[in-house]
């Protein structure tokens, strides 16, 4: 086993990635999907020298953090508080799905040292998706979404993940992105519970930061949570709260785009206490 990987009673994982001399934060990335093992961000954390400590987070069931054929995946609705009181100084990083979980729990505010929300929203997503989308000539995705919505499995999860990269990707970096999920498990399963808990909770944000140091990233070419949910949400407009659009990026703009993410991260240091 890695040595950096640590688990916790709940079996969420957690794997030290980095140390870096300063303020002793504990930065919690919490990966999208959800199912998307985490270890797809060590293309994001790489790039970074953040103070601190540097954790990638997988809940039971996420990538390959295996669980029995039954779990129940609404043990995550409870898993996200736990997770962020074991540790000092934490700030969470959510990206996609893990920028969504932080803002269904109002008591962060007086836990967390900062927040980051990479390529995420705060409400439901997909109605702006498709007329944000209609800007950029896509491929239409209706029939391997279809297949996959009524025929759930890994195989027409993983062909409806294939027609969804135009959507994902500015159109130069389309080769280069596919290879941000070659060989990372991303179980369909976790994804079906995803889709389906956030119609039944008819997702919306129930914190705004008040007081926490947060940045808020997002991707022009990002047509899956598109960075225009977050400007039209006057709840989020905010002094303690920094908004940066990724003029060449996608859902995963650190890869279109890795200074710029970069500099927004080093900047978001800054504001910290």
């Amino acid at each position: 086993m890695d040595l950096n990987y640590h688990y916790d009673t709940n079996h969420v994982r957690y794997e030290l990635v980095s140390s870096h001399e300063g303020k002793q934060y504990n930065w919690l990335f919490f990966p999208g999907g959800p199912g998307l093992d985490s270890r797809y961000l060590h293309s994001l954390v790489d790039l970074l020298e953040l103070p601190g400590n540097v954790w990638l987070v997988d809940f039971p069931g996420n990538g390959d953090n295996l669980v029995e054929e039954d779990y129940d995946y609404n043990k995550w609705l409870g898993l996200f508080i736990p997770a962020i009181l074991k540790f000092e100084n934490p700030i969470a990083v959510g990206h996609s799905f893990g920028g969504m979980l932080p803002l269904l729990y109002p008591e962060l505010e007086t836990h967390l040292s900062g927040l980051v929300i990479l390529n995420s929203t705060p409400s439901l997503w997909l109605e702006e998706a498709v007329n944000y989308s209609r800007q950029f000539d896509l491929p239409d995705l209706s029939a391997d979404m279809a297949d996959f919505v009524t025929n759930p499995s890994q195989l027409t999860f993983q062909k409806a993940l294939d027609a969804c990269t135009p959507y994902y990707f500015h159109p130069s970096f389309m080769e280069g992105g596919k290879a941000v999920f070659k060989d990372i498990p991303f179980p369909y399963k976790a994804a079906v519970w995803g889709q389906k808990i956030m119609a039944e909770l008819n997702y919306s944000a129930k914190w705004a930061p008040q007081n926490v140091p947060t940045l808020i990233m997002g991707g022009t070419y990002d047509c899956i949570t598109p960075f225009t949910l977050f400007q039209k949400n006057l709840a989020f407009h905010r002094p303690n709260i920094e908004m940066v659009l990724i003029e060449k990026g996608g859902h995963f703009p650190w890869i279109e785009d890795p200074e710029s993410v970069k500099e927004a991260f080093s900047s978001f240091v800054k504001t910290l206490n």
